[in-house]
């Protein structure tokens, strides 16, 4: 037994040494190693393709995983031109009724008629579709007259918009092309955490040509909401915040993760100073998707609509109108003539489940009525005075509501005009830019530079209350107040108003 122990020891310290020999020999050879196994091999990188839906690409060969993603994302960035006519403001000397007359100018001289100016913004956008569809924000194409596109490869097409919609802040173009464009896949945004990678691609200080310019960072935050930017505030907001540097000219572009996969649309930044500061925003691409297929097949977007202003439950608001607990939302608001109104729903309700999927906050609600859709007939369990109700109501078209209605001619004449003040009877679409609540009053939406109401300080965002002692309820009140007596009056005028959380008198002297 003792020889054959130490054979067998033997043996093993042999084998052991043959092993080590064959692997050095290949390690030498360099001829039993496949090539796209080997270490640096090009043809190892063509192996990885944007349909790996991996967790993550590892950075290999030296690079970092983001060479792949901006290699297969960039193609289908593409550049957005978008043209408008305005009428420009300038005007000249020779525009002033002294110099007419000095001069014998008649009143239709081409010099008196409007200037009209061609005015051009740019921003990005991206290729989701190989027959052209394109996404990108609303803003950057509102009021477009021409919009053109420009492609990776230089190449530029007349875009037609398809559809967009005001309330998300999206549109969506389309191009004609003769052959398949490159895409970028649509990815699902509820996936993704705080703290992973993403990367924004756009067109950022497009002045400079700094097209298609890579950024990258981590997602900073989810469901960013009540946000505004430069005045402007999309009703419906469920924002990715993200640190990935996004300027002027980035809007409409990709956020995309590390599968090459868009989860959002860049759209706004939050900066004192107009550049990146690492809080950018991105529109999530599950809400694009909708959006999209919607403005795809009808050119517009259809959205229910309740009428009421839903209030998030804080354990002080719980405590003050003795409720059972935070859950749900409060109705803080009821509009007159509106689906709520008719079906019976009173301030101070708390609505806590709608078509039995439980409330939580007052974001979730507005998706959930919007996303039932108009004419939908919804039950709703509502929380009053200590005893639970069932209530049924048919939703509207959110379009008819919130729409203001069309002007007259005589309202968009002489009467809007009237001291240099143009208004509109408050809505909560329109008092939502200024952060201030809907009541009866005239919303001022414009002052003219240099008119009586400016120099008597009156701002867009103050609420006329009364005039000359007349009570103020909408902007109708207001046009027959400057159809009255007092239109021609060159006597102060007292215009009590509010601003902000403050109520004022202000004396606007009429021009002579």
């Amino acid at each position: 037994m003792g020889i054959w122990t130490q054979l067998k020891s033997v043996i093993w310290v042999l084998a052991i040494g043959a092993i080590f020999m064959l692997a050095g020999l290949i390690i030498g050879s360099d001829i039993s190693i496949p090539d796209k196994l080997k270490a640096g091999s090009t043809s190892s990188q063509k192996e990885v393709t944007a349909d790996d839906h991996s967790s993550e690409i590892m950075p290999t060969y030296g690079h970092s995983p983001f060479v792949f993603v901006a290699e297969n994302v960039k193609p289908a960035v593409v550049n957005i031109s978008a043209e408008s006519i305005t009428e420009d403001k300038y005007h000249s000397f020779m525009d002033d009724d002294f110099f007419r007359r000095f001069f014998g100018m008649p009143e239709d001289n081409p010099r008196n008629r409007p200037r009209m100016r061609k005015s051009e913004s740019l921003g990005s956008g991206f290729i989701f579709s190989e027959n052209g569809y394109i996404l990108t924000n609303n803003h950057v194409v509102e009021g477009a007259e021409k919009v053109t596109i420009t492609l990776s490869d230089q190449h530029r097409y007349k875009a037609e918009i398809i559809g967009a919609d005001q309330e998300t802040d999206l549109a969506i173009l389309k191009i004609e092309a003769d052959h398949k464009l490159p895409i970028i896949e649509l990815g699902n945004s509820d996936s993704i955490l705080v703290g992973d990678w993403v990367m924004a691609v756009g067109n950022p200080f497009p002045q400079l040509g700094l097209d298609r310019t890579v950024t990258v960072g981590v997602v900073s935050a989810k469901g960013r909401k009540g946000l505004m930017f430069g005045g402007e505030m999309p009703a419906y907001q469920n924002y990715i915040q993200t640190d990935a540097s996004i300027n002027p000219g980035n809007s409409g572009g990709p956020l995309v993760n590390l599968r090459g996969e868009a989860i959002g649309v860049n759209s706004a930044i939050a900066s004192p100073s107009g550049g990146n500061v690492g809080i950018g925003f991105a529109i999530p691409i599950n809400m694009a998707k909708q959006i999209a297929e919607q403005l795809k097949n009808t050119g517009s977007v259809s959205r229910g609509y309740l009428g009421i202003y839903p209030q998030d439950i804080t354990p002080e608001l719980k405590e003050a109108n003795e409720l059972r607990s935070t859950d749900g939302i409060l109705v803080a608001q009821v509009d007159k003539g509106t689906p709520a109104e008719k079906g019976g729903l009173k301030v101070g309700d708390v609505i806590t489940e709608f078509n039995g999927q439980k409330v939580v906050d007052a974001q979730q609600f507005r998706f959930l009525v919007a996303d039932a859709g108009p004419n939908a007939e919804t039950i709703m369990d509502v929380w009053r005075n200590g005893s639970e109700k069932k209530l049924k109501i048919k939703l509207g078209d959110r379009a008819e509501f919130v729409t203001a209605p069309p002007t007259t001619d005589e309202q968009s004449g002489q009467a809007e005009k009237w001291l240099g003040l143009d208004v509109e009877t408050p809505t909560r679409m329109n008092t939502e830019p200024y952060g201030i609540e809907q009541t009866p009053g005239a919303l001022i939406v414009g002052v003219e530079p240099g008119s009586p109401a400016d120099d008597a300080g009156l701002e867009a965002g103050d609420i006329i209350l009364s005039i000359g002692g007349n009570n103020i309820e909408s902007a109708e009140d207001f046009h027959k107040i400057a159809d009255g007596e007092l239109k021609e009056s060159s006597r102060p005028i007292s215009f009590y108003i509010s601003r902000g959380s403050q109520k004022i008198f202000v004396a606007v002297i009429p021009g002579k």
